[in-house]
């Protein structure tokens, strides 16, 4: 075995932007665009439908996140067992996911089954039929489970700063308990009604593309009658800098958010003030986890994040800390702050950022199936890869002076809202 020469300088490289697979669009014919990620050396692919239902579409508490998660539980054909049981037989799964903007149907296949399991994933998604049965076991998991949460300070704290940065907007609006009392299976078939079936879609296919992978798509999907795709309403409203505090008795912890609203991500200071973001929090060796994890103690985990969403976007600030080092952490945290506020970050710092932001963007085009999720992501922000063109010229323009008065600009003190629940007795 060769042994390691320690007496050679260890070589460092700049990190690269990946090389991304060339997406292929494949136009059915009801025109809808299949984006194809081929890669891969298994016969196997993921197929997402993505969907213009997310919870901001729904005009009834609860809607979107039940009608969502009941879409193989049965069709006006099959049964929910059996609709499991055929895709357990082939060895395919599939995966469901929900936000605020939007929802994704993806199913798993090995390219064999391709033609026996795609038409079982259709009729589930477009003729679900909100069986009452199936509805009240899966509306009583989901009402323990809210419950459950709803004694925990984080979630109680996170609903909180939702509904302060964004107001009446559908971004802060979050359920009740009462809501489970007023929810319905024809409220389920109404949404499915207006955004799943027949309704606007994006569809991708990751990995390697089943023989008559085309033709088998345009027999179940061409035929799907498409409905126009919403227009964005960008949403802008006041920032607020409320102070929240909630007592919770017995708590052993306090839930701290601290952030306001910002914009999406085609504002122009969006890209910097996310940076911003990671100088702050947003890794292992971010400032507040060095400050109030490593140093403090407070915390087993604290972070910044920057969140872009099709109509507006945030910043938040959170963390869970023991009750009685409530006021320490608050004051360590405006301290950070107040140094991207008043101190130029240092070049060593802002190199060590920008290389793990490019490590990250590398770790997530891995594979064709993480490079179709980035190019998913990208498609919500109405660009494609070429935005990572652009991106890297972002990054390498960045300098501390452009933070600083960033800083200045979104986060003063008087632009954030303070959220605490558990230990206020400070």
């Amino acid at each position: 075995m060769k042994m390691l020469d320690r007496s050679q300088e260890i070589y460092f490289q700049e990190i690269q932007m990946p090389k991304f697979l060339v997406a292929k669009t494949l136009r059915l014919a009801n025109s809808i665009e299949v984006y194809v990620m081929e890669g891969g050396a298994q016969e196997l692919c993921r197929l997402d439908m993505v969907f213009e239902a997310g919870s901001k579409v729904q005009n009834k508490a609860l809607q979107a996140s039940m009608c969502n998660a009941m879409l193989f539980e049965g069709t006006s054909n099959r049964k929910g067992e059996e609709i499991h049981e055929i895709l357990d037989f082939y060895g395919a799964y599939t995966q469901l996911d929900i936000n605020s903007d939007r929802a994704v149907v993806s199913l798993y296949t090995l390219n064999k089954y391709f033609d026996k399991v795609l038409p079982i994933f259709i009729d589930a998604i477009k003729n679900a039929d909100f069986s009452e049965d199936e509805f009240k076991v899966i509306l009583a998991q989901n009402k323990q489970s809210f419950i459950i949460n709803s004694e925990k300070v984080e979630f109680k704290a996170r609903n909180t700063f939702f509904k302060t940065i964004f107001e009446d907007h559908s971004y802060g609006l979050s359920a009740r308990i009462e809501d489970f009392d007023n929810i319905f299976p024809e409220d389920l078939v109404n949404f499915h009604d207006a955004y799943y079936k027949n309704a606007a879609m994006k569809v991708y296919i990751a990995g390697m593309m089943p023989k008559n992978g085309e033709a088998i798509l345009n027999q179940y999907l061409g035929t799907w009658k498409l409905k126009k795709m919403p227009s964005v309403q960008e949403y802008s409203p006041e920032v607020k800098n409320d102070k929240i505090h909630i007592t919770k008795e017995g708590a052993l912890q306090s839930a701290i958010r601290i952030g306001r609203v910002c914009f999406n991500s085609h504002h122009k200071d969006y890209h910097q003030l996310k940076f911003l973001s990671v100088v702050l929090g947003g890794y292992f060796g971010s400032r507040l986890m060095s400050n109030i994890r490593e140093d403090k103690g407070l915390t087993y985990g604290i972070g910044a994040i920057c969140v872009h969403q099709e109509e507006s976007g945030y910043f938040s600030i959170s963390t869970e800390v023991k009750g009685e080092g409530t006021q320490l952490a608050l004051q360590e945290i405006y301290y950070e702050l107040r140094r991207l506020r008043e101190e130029l970050i240092s070049d060593e710092e802002l190199s060590l950022v920008k290389n793990y932001i490019m490590g990250q963007i590398l770790n997530s085009a891995d594979g064709p199936f993480a490079q179709a999720s980035l190019l998913k992501n990208m498609h919500v922000q109405g660009v494609g890869f070429e935005f990572y063109e652009s991106y890297q010229k972002i990054l390498d323009n960045i300098d501390a002076r452009a933070l600083k008065d960033l800083a200045n600009k979104y986060l003063k003190e008087e632009y954030l809202c303070e959220i605490i629940v558990g230990n206020t007795s400070f």
